[in-house]
């Protein structure tokens, strides 16, 4: 894969919860400075994968080769299955949020089991030809995705009330930063630039393909945090469920031409599923890895009705956005612990080797 492929995955997995209550979300915690808690998140996310990006540059191979190098194993072992645990919960997190919000929106007299069966099926489908196909759909598509969010910013410029960015320190700069740091998490997904290492020409096709996924994606969380406080305000912002659903019904371009968030759910059917096809497979690859499997295809039938059985569980969208909230600081973990364990065993290893060499 290229820079254009790597640029497509990482924005695909990163950009979803846009869409979703995260926007509503940061403004609870953050109000008017909720747009330095997203840069905050993607830039500590970018410093530790760039980091981890390093490591493999001088080790070779993989994430899950570059562990078993410095670490054995075992190592390799757990981090593998860290990793499939946060890509399988990131799955099952998104076919349940999305599916919720197809219900709310464009199907509400439909069977909420049908619908997530239809997500993960067309998901398994998608994923069966493999990450680079994947890729090379992503980025044919993010041009489209990106100009038809881009749009909807324009659209609503008639509703901007610019006093509502004041005061601009929302709840404070120091909570903002923090809440940052704790919820880098959120950008885990850039991981799979690691994950996938070997599929890339160079690791500087890597670190091009984070740089610009990365900053493409926090770009648009911070104007779509300004643009949602534009819009609705602080108070009226946190009651919001479907931000971006929300601002999308206020767009009225003549009598002729109305109902714009019909498009829009299509935008969310494309964005979820990149996003389910990038995570589910991912689990999926790091299965085969760590058990030697020569496909990964007979797995992915298995893994697929897993996650949807297990994203049918919780009772109520309130309680997966509790979940979701509690998994961000289960995978800002991650975020920061993978990364510099691995880079202090590399420099732990490359001085023994130069000792070895002095004698």
């Amino acid at each position: 894969m290229g820079v254009a492929a790597g640029i497509a995955l990482v924005f695909a997995v990163t950009i979803p919860r846009v869409f979703l209550s995260t926007l509503a979300g940061r403004l609870v915690d953050d109000a008017q400075i909720a747009w330095l808690s997203a840069v905050v998140t993607s830039g500590a996310a970018l410093i530790m994968i760039r980091l981890l990006l390093y490591v493999l540059s001088r080790t070779g191979g993989d994430l899950i080769d570059a562990t078993r190098r410095l670490l054995g194993k075992t190592a390799a072992c757990l981090v593998a299955l860290y990793f499939i645990m946060l890509f399988l919960s990131n799955t099952v997190l998104l076919l349940r949020e999305f599916a919720e919000n197809t219900l709310l929106t464009a199907l509400p007299l439909a069977e909420f089991s049908l619908v997530t069966i239809w997500y993960i099926a067309w998901t398994a489908v998608f994923i069966w030809f493999g990450i680079e196909v994947v890729g090379r759909v992503a980025y044919m598509v993010l041009p489209f995705l990106v100009g038809f969010m881009l749009l909807v910013i324009i659209l609503l410029i008639p509703y901007y009330n610019v006093t509502q960015l004041v005061p601009w320190q929302g709840h404070g700069l120091t909570l903002a930063a923090y809440h940052g740091f704790t919820m880098a998490g959120i950008n885990f997904g850039a991981v799979v630039l690691a994950i996938y290492a070997r599929e890339f020409q160079s690791s500087k096709t890597a670190t091009q393909a984070l740089d610009f996924g990365l900053g493409g994606a926090l770009f648009m969380k911070v104007i779509y945090s300004q643009v949602y406080l534009l819009v609705f305000g602080v108070y009226v912002g946190q009651e919001k469920i479907l931000p971006f659903f929300e601002m999308t019904r206020l767009i009225y371009l003549n009598r002729y031409l109305q109902r714009i968030e019909a498009l829009m759910i299509a935008l969310w059917a494309i964005v979820s599923m990149l996003a389910l096809a990038i995570s589910l497979y991912t689990a999926v690859y790091l299965i085969a890895r760590i058990l030697d499997l020569p496909s990964v295809r007979p797995i992915i039938p298995l893994l697929a009705a897993i996650v949807a059985n297990i994203a049918m569980l919780p009772p109520d969208i309130i309680t997966v956005i509790g979940y979701e909230k509690m998994y961000f600081y289960i995978s800002s973990a991650g975020i920061y612990g993978v990364p510099a364990m691995l880079f202090v065993a590399f420099w732990f290893k490359r001085k023994r080797v130069k000792q070895c060499n002095a004698v």
